[in-house]
């Protein structure tokens, strides 16, 4: 049966009832509500009890079936007018009230009619058709749609429906069709109510015949449940910072479903995570011109939209892209995480932001990161060969990066393969000819098993490349030689935010989780080595690289000292020891030198240099350091406050060239969050917000961000300027209308200084 006849008029239909869902209505939209009611009311007059029977009204019972389904916490449950969410796989309730007694099981057929989609179809899995027959107990299918009687008393009928375990997610309606058992009466006696309710349904991690199933209820709290998660930034040691999923805010369900429709998705497709993630992942970005949430910009310059640093959550993303219709500016790869984590969990699918810190694009799926010099050994920054690329020109290592992790099983796999895959909708490469990436199995990815759909190739790249150095030699093959490989650069560390874990404030250490181990055998060790090497068989462009031995003479050690961190305003220096081991002098050539760069390691701003020459005797070590004022690097900083430290070393007897680098984060002040007293539901609280500032300049153009989902929607306050080396302090107001404990967010940014964040847990106690 079907209830829409064009794709067109499907969509603006949808459209239309998601806005409703909304409450985006304009004036005629709310004039004709009221005709509505008044055709209602005048249908209820004209059908007593005396003509045929009719269903009068369907009541979802919204509020108690979403407690069943733990569903409770999406806004648009608690609306004036209620929207229905559930979870497939579940049953829910629902009352209809008829205009007279009906005895269902003697003198009446009563058909359900559930749909999804422009052209729903019972074969495609996108129409339930249900009779009801009056019995009392479930006889199909957990793939099926069903319903059983609950009470047929008087004016009331109470039913209780099955959800398939494999139904797609998204928006649903429903109707009802109601005639006489008896094929003689008047056809006018057949009576078809369609709703214009909508009926969210969600995958189900609690059901183990879906394909989202976890087993841990904890698992399930943190990765459905929490609106409030974790996101580390920067160099190795990451720090982490809050961020606000906000997948229980009403703006973000009908923005899952707009999402989805404007994907070219299949209706009967959605029912599967494996398509629905990946289209999540396509759906975050808005490379491909389909009307994606975010636009991706690493210029440094957002001046015609807002600091992909500013924001602190997703909710006023997604509000933004809903009510204006086009794409919001501007995102970079936590905030496409971020978005792309309040999507799946919105959805029911299990899902974590996961920081890789130095973080490898392969461009051309050489599982490396080629660096090629001279016969001098510069670098050499552009060059073309045939079949291969020697400047890796396109291919980079980011400081850090972040994309999710998204839990389901994985049938199209062989067994073993399910669990945690990971998906990334930051614009980096194209797959299938559009910007999506995933889901790419841990365990795929963990054995190298580059064959295994979809995009594991690319992923363990990302975390497991070797950075290998390249000179110029017409004697050699390919006309390079391989002088080096860094083979534990890529891949430093993987963090997400530990289940259960609590850090009040951003930067602690309770809530992280490495799992690095997940995605990689340990660094170093034999089955690391084979599985990079058993996945470079697979791969023309990776047996390039991997079948020819480093010919350079190695006996001058070489080490850069790497740098955890450093409070802006401090000093520091870039230091490399030089040790030989061998029984003759040989003659080195080092040059230093410090710059800031971007996250995606792209250069910025030199900051200083040095270079010379020097003789080590046999056995002697010696010790170089290039010291750098904060005077030098301070008006070098671009966002994030990155600085890249790099040593180039050569030794002129036997041409071994190396090449050391280690990234820090200049480490910035924390915002501190303080409620001063206590918070009581439905009475004004106040917060003080504050740190200092560490700068000898004032703070000009300061923004605070705020954001705390179910205690306060997001807040953009602007503020006064920041004196030097003065206290920034701010009190802000707000009305806490729910009890429990919450996360309040807050980030600040500044012409100055720009993304500093804290937060903080927020209990509200009952009046």
């Amino acid at each position: 049966m079907t209830f829409f006849s064009r794709a067109d008029s499907y969509l603006d239909s949808l459209i239309d009832r998601l806005r409703g869902d909304l409450g985006v209505t304009s004036e005629e939209g709310r004039e004709r509500e009221r005709e509505d009611e008044r055709v209602i009311d005048a249908f209820n007059e004209a059908n007593a009890v005396t003509g045929p029977a009719k269903v009068l009204d369907v009541d979802f019972n919204a509020k108690k079936n979403a407690v069943d389904h733990k569903c409770d916490k999406y806004e648009v449950v608690h609306q004036r007018k209620p929207k229905v969410v559930l979870r497939r796989g579940g049953t829910f309730t629902i009352d209809l009230t008829m205009n007279k007694e009906v005895d269902i099981k003697k003198e009446y057929i009563l058909k359900l009619y559930f749909n999804f989609g422009n052209t729903p179809t019972v074969h495609r899995g996108t129409q339930g058709i249900i009779t009801v027959m009056g019995k009392t107990m479930f006889d199909k299918s957990h793939e099926d749609w069903d319903a059983r009687m609950v009470q047929n008393k008087g004016k009331t009928l109470i039913l209780e429906v099955q959800i398939p375990s494999i139904a797609p997610v998204g928006s649903w309606t429903m109707a009802t069709e109601l005639k006489p058992k008896d094929t003689a009466a008047d056809r006018s006696a057949r009576q078809l109510l369609r709703l214009d309710t909508s009926i969210y349904i969600l995958f189900n991690p609690w059901n183990k015949h879906d394909g989202t199933y976890m087993p841990d209820e904890e698992g399930r709290n943190e990765y459905v449940l929490n609106p409030v998660g974790k996101i580390w930034q920067g160099g190795y040691p990451a720090r982490g910072r809050h961020w606000s999923f906000g997948q229980f805010d009403d703006v973000v369900l009908p923005a899952c479903v707009l999402l989805m429709e404007r994907s070219g998705l299949k209706h009967e497709a959605r029912g599967d995570p494996i398509f629905v993630s990946r289209a999540i992942s396509k759906m975050v970005n808005s490379n491909d011109g389909d009307n994606g949430v975010l636009i991706g910009d690493w210029s440094g310059d957002y001046s015609d939209g807002t600091s992909p640093s500013q924001w602190a959550g997703s909710i006023k993303i997604m509000e933004e892209y809903v009510r204006r219709g086009r794409p919001v500016k501007y995102g970079q790869c936590w905030v496409f995480a971020g978005v792309g984590a309040a999507v799946c969990r919105a959805l029911g699918l299990p899902c974590r932001p996961v920081t890789n810190l130095n973080s490898a694009h392969d461009t051309d799926v050489s599982l490396t990161i080629d660096e090629y010099v001279d016969k001098k050994g510069d670098k050499i920054t552009r060059a073309s060969r045939s079949g291969i690329n020697p400047t890796g020109l396109g291919d980079s290592i980011w400081n850090f990066h972040v994309w999710n992790d998204v839990w389901m099983d994985r049938p199209d796999l062989p067994p073993g393969y399910g669990g945690w895959q990971a998906i990334d909708a930051t614009p980096q490469e194209t797959s299938d000819g559009v910007f999506q990436c995933g889901p790419a199995s841990h365990e795929a990815v963990r054995r190298g098993l580059m064959e295994l759909k979809y995009d594991v190739p690319f992923v363990l790249a990302e975390v497991n490349a070797d950075v290998v150095h390249w000179q110029e030699d017409e004697d050699a093959q390919d006309g390079f030689r391989k002088i080096f490989s860094n083979k534990n650069h890529v891949g430093r560390q993987l963090l997400t935010k530990k289940v259960g874990g609590v850090e009040n404030g951003n930067y602690g250490d309770v809530d992280k989780e490495d799992c690095t181990n997940l995605y990689k055998p340990p660094e170093g060790t034999k089955a690391e080595r084979v599985t990079l090497q058993m996945a470079a068989r697979r791969s023309r462009n990776a047996r390039h690289a991997f079948r020819f031995p480093s010919l350079a003479e190695d006996d001058v050690n070489f080490t850069i000292e790497d740098i955890d961190s450093i409070s802006i305003g401090d000093d520091f220096s870039v230091t490399v020891k030089a040790e030989s081991t061998s029984e003759v002098d040989r003659t080195v050539q080092i040059v230093m030198k410090a710059g800031s760069v971007y996250y995606t390691g792209a250069p910025a701003n030199p900051i200083t240099e040095a270079g010379g020459e020097f003789v080590l005797k046999p056995k002697q070590s010696k010790t170089l350091s290039l010291p750098v004022p904060y005077s030098q690097y301070y008006s070098k900083l671009v966002e994030h406050a990155m600085v890249k430290m790099v040593a180039h070393c050569r030794v002129v007897e036997t041409s071994y060239a190396w090449m050391g680098d280690d990234c820090f984060e200049i480490t910035k002040p924390s915002v501190l969050v303080k409620a001063l007293h206590k918070a009581v539901v439905e009475q004004p609280l106040k917060i003080e917000f504050s740190f200092m500032n560490p700068l000898p300049e004032t703070m000009t153009d300061c923004v605070l961000e705020v954001d705390g989902p179910g205690l306060s929607r997001p807040k953009t306050i602007p503020i006064s300027d920041v004196a030097a080396k003065g206290e920034m302090k701010w009190t802000y107001t707000m009305v806490p209308h729910k009890v429990g404990e919450f996360v309040l967010i807050a980030t600040f940014n500044s012409k100055q200084l720009v993304n500093l964040s804290g937060s903080s847990s927020i209990t509200v106690a009952e009046a």
